[in-house]
């Protein structure tokens, strides 16, 4: 059992999931095993990754396509997440608009007036030979979930990359890793942890249902 909770939003009009990290709410099933079982590779359809070395990592949700790796920070308030999942990019007629795309997903993901955009930053990058778009988002969630306490911000922090797949140009790949605090405990070191994360990111075929 562990001490995080956590909401999952879809929005409809993307078909994108947006995942909000939530204070302790009380004891969230874990479904995947605990930290320890974590120190592999995870393989995934067309992509994999490796997780964060730390203790403490478990597997809150996973098919296919899709997995979210959830931990509790040590300082109260502190709660992390990581989240791979397919997004289309059928509606791309090439990618130069990739990036475009992607800042229509952040704008989506932290809506005003609940969330105040401090930091968003937008580059290109490529990762295991794919064209990637990388992000830098931090945020202040003006009307956090804390379980009852009167918390009046919080910060949440992503950073973030969709990767056009190599072999399947309608298929993207976006892995986020999100970090949430108190404002005075956010992590300054967070950024450069999280990139080393998705930068050991690697491609592998498409399932045929999800191939073009």
């Amino acid at each position: 059992m562990h001490n995080i909770a956590i909401k999952i939003r879809v929005f409809s009009n993307t078909n994108l999931i947006a995942v909000f990290l939530c204070a302790a709410l009380g004891a969230c099933a874990n479904s995947g095993g605990s930290g320890s079982d974590l120190s592999e590779r995870i393989e995934q359809d067309g992509y994999s990754f490796i997780p964060p070395k730390q203790s403490g990592w478990f597997i809150a949700s996973r098919s296919s396509s899709r997995i979210a790796l959830a931990k509790s920070g040590k300082i109260d308030g502190q709660s992390y997440l990581i989240e791979g999942l397919h997004v289309s990019l059928s509606t791309l007629t090439d990618l130069t608009q990739l990036r475009q795309f992607v800042a229509k997903i952040n704008k989506r993901e932290v809506p005003a007036p609940r969330f105040r955009i401090r930091e968003h930053e937008i580059s290109d990058t490529r990762i295991a030979g794919a064209h990637c778009v990388l992000t830098h988002l931090v945020a202040e969630d003006r009307q956090p979930e804390t379980g009852g306490n009167v918390v009046t911000a919080m910060i949440v922090e992503s950073v973030s990359t969709v990767c056009a797949h190599p072999t399947s140009a309608e298929l993207g790949i976006r892995m986020t890793f999100l970090h949430r605090s108190f404002p005075e405990d956010r992590d300054r070191a967070f950024e450069t942890y999280a990139q080393g994360v998705l930068l050991t990111q690697q491609f592998s075929p498409i399932n045929k249902q999800f191939a073009n």
